[in-house]
């Protein structure tokens, strides 16, 4: 059944409807849904991935919307619930607007000329970069307020804790290296025990198996190690090879010589000095036993993500004991430092300490909770941190958006022009007393629409800049002081901010956005306050360069994407006292104005490029939505159509 493409308000409404039912549970003072899985489980969650698969909505287009925000959410650890409440402010000021007609020619010119301006002329001079080494306390600072919005307050701070000594542990210099083995690897990085408190969660060296030795026969020092992936005990014939046995003599000695086969192959073993086999597969009593005899430990059907951790970590592959020489010499050997039996709640475990040929130090996390299902959250939300812990070092490449604004100029030359200026212009906002109780919203847009321009000389310029690189200096030292805690990191920045707060630079080529002539739109590292401060910031500095764009589909949109992203804090801010978000929105602003630092925050930082993701995913998905002309239900599975014409009907 074909129908028609959804038009624009019914996006909206689609989107409001997936918006309604995750806003509640948005930020760290959201509530939590229940869930009842098919099994009779009840689940308490403030997951938005799980709150959207719970919800599996009809529409085709909201499929289509949930989709994209679960993928932005594998792809960076956070925001699936940001992305459905921003894309449904976004399509709705779109409905607002009037109209489809040249809105994705306009999304277009905006993502590839008003938001990378915004950025890098924006974001950048108030965000600062974190040191690859992530000292503890600023670590903590960053992982507190994630885990805020999916777990419980009392649970954030322990979990934050035992996630960055996790991390320091495996990796004390190398930390980014070190949080792409954790991202991809965290399922076997760590062992959940139901039925302890949180509390008695604890890092251990080595790795915990998820299985018991079949075989254990305790050895000391380092032990040499293989790993195999099939069957030690040799068949009787190849898969699909018929074996025809004339007598039942024949068939037992056919049976004695596999089992003179498999002693000699684990003889062999011990021969090279190895004390411990891992295998993936189930092995025969043959081998447990002559393991045993022999001296050889046994861990047997493991995990794909253990063996493949093991492997990268030890840089051995699997051994492969059937070929043309049985009995060669084995070299690909693992070395364990200690191997030993480990009891977990009511489950015991193998735990093997391997020596790493990389920086990586393998430990892991011994995760507890009352029920299985919160220790099942618990380490949801920790890998989805190390994910973002991980794309908080990506950068946003000015080159890349240079070539795309290239690529989009011609259909858009007609769309958007800017007016340039050889100098140098700032920004000055009249100042608005927030000391009153009540703050009109009338005051909030006239703050917005009421700008001037001053100019600078190029000599202040300069001594700005200088000024900006000695503070730089002054918070790496900061961070990479051991005793730094997040107050002093934040407050450090904040000196950073009142230099480098003076001037928005407005030139007309793309490849002189930042003024220390970066490649970067966004650093590495870069973050800011947690709190809304990142939707506040954009949104001013969208509007300012909507109002160089001449013509008036970009400017709607520019301003339709600025506030749709004031939608974000307004939702954070909806349980507190009455006005919080205007009287915040309203101290940024004059802060900007009278380049003043960012008003204080003390609940911790974010990263500035998981926040710039989230709204360029965003944009895709308006565009991927806004080109549905036609919608084709299936009722059942797609054929294969072949064609059976023969050479004679030609």
């Amino acid at each position: 059944m074909a129908a028609a493409g959804p038009e624009v308000p019914r996006l909206w409404q689609e989107a409001a409807a997936l918006a309604g039912a995750v806003r509640g549970a948005l930020g760290p003072r959201g509530g939590r849904a229940l869930l009842l899985r098919p099994t009779g489980e009840a689940v308490s969650t403030r997951d938005g991935r799980q709150l959207l698969e719970a919800l599996r909505p009809e529409p085709p287009a909201a499929r289509v919307m949930a989709a994209r925000a679960c993928s932005h959410r594998a792809a960076t650890g956070d925001g699936a619930k940001s992305f459905v409440v921003l894309l449904a402010a976004v399509l709705g000021g779109l409905r607002a607007a009037g109209g489809a007609a040249g809105l994705r020619r306009a999304l277009r010119a905006f993502e590839a000329q008003v938001l990378p301006r915004a950025a890098a002329r924006g974001l950048r001079r108030h965000s600062r970069p974190v040191p690859p080494g992530l000292p503890g306390p600023l670590l903590e600072a960053l992982l507190e307020p994630y885990l805020a919005g999916r777990v419980g307050p009392g649970e954030r701070r322990r979990l934050a804790r035992l996630c960055a000594e996790l991390c320091r542990r495996c990796a004390p210099a190398a930390r980014p290296q070190a949080l792409r083995v954790l991202a991809r690897r965290f399922a076997a990085l760590h062992a959940a025990v139901a039925g302890l408190p949180l509390a008695s969660s604890s890092v251990v060296p080595g790795i915990v198996l998820h299985r018991d030795f079949a075989a254990y026969c305790p050895a000391q020092g380092p032990l040499r190690a293989v790993l195999v992936t099939e069957p030690l005990r040799p068949a009787l014939t190849a898969p699909g090879v018929e074996f025809v046995v004339d007598s039942e003599g024949q068939y037992q000695a056919s049976l004695r010589w596999i089992t003179r086969r498999t002693e000699d192959l684990v003889k062999h073993l011990q021969s090279n000095n190895v004390k411990l086999l891992l295998s993936s597969v189930k092995q025969d009593d043959a081998v447990i036993y002559y393991a045993k005899l022999y001296g050889v430990s046994v861990v047997e059907c493991l995990l794909s993500e253990e063996m493949a951790l093991i492997s990268e970590i030890t840089g051995v592959l699997p051994y492969a004991p059937f070929g043309d020489n049985m009995y060669r010499e084995i070299t690909e050997t693992a070395v364990a430092t200690f191997c030993q039996p480990l009891l977990l709640g009511s489950r015991r475990c193998a735990h093997i300490g391997f020596s790493s040929v990389c920086a990586f130090q393998p430990h892991c996390l011994i995760l507890c909770g009352p029920v299985h299902g919160v220790s099942e959250q618990h380490a949801a939300a920790l890998q989805e941190a190390f994910t973002m812990l991980q794309q908080l070092f990506e950068t946003v490449d000015q080159r890349e958006k240079c070539k795309m604004e290239g690529e989009s100029q011609n259909p858009a030359s007609d769309i958007c022009c800017w007016h340039s200026s050889s100098t140098q212009k700032q920004l000055v906002v009249e100042n608005i007393s927030c000391s009153g109780n009540q703050v009109s919203e009338c005051q909030l847009k006239a703050l917005g629409d009421e700008t001037e321009t001053k100019i600078l000389d190029r000599d202040k310029r300069d001594s700005l800049v200088d000024k900006q690189k000695s503070y730089s200096t002054a918070v790496l030292a900061a961070y990479n002081a051991d005793t730094v805690t997040a107050c002093e990191l934040l407050d450090a920045g904040k000196r950073l901010e009142k230099t480098c707060c003076n001037t928005v630079p407005l030139e007309e080529s793309c490849v002189g956005f930042a003024p220390d002539h970066s490649n970067s739109l966004i650093e590495a590292g870069s973050v800011l306050p947690v709190g809304g401060y990142f939707e506040i910031l954009l949104h001013y500095y969208i509007q300012y360069y909507a109002k160089q764009c001449q013509q008036s589909e970009v400017a709607v949109v520019s301003n339709v994407v600025a506030d749709a992203l004031l939608s974000i804090p307004k939702a954070l801010y909806r349980t507190t006292e009455q006005d919080s978000f205007t009287k915040l929105y309203l101290k940024t602003i004059n802060s900007l104005g009278k380049n003043e630092p960012l008003p204080g925050n003390e609940e911790g930082l974010e990263s500035v490029y998981c926040k710039y993701k989230l709204v360029i995913s965003v944009l895709h998905c308006v565009t991927e939505l806004l080109s549905i002309d036609l919608i084709i239900g299936i009722k059942r599975p797609l054929q294969k159509i072949e064609d059976h014409d023969s050479e004679d009907d030609f």
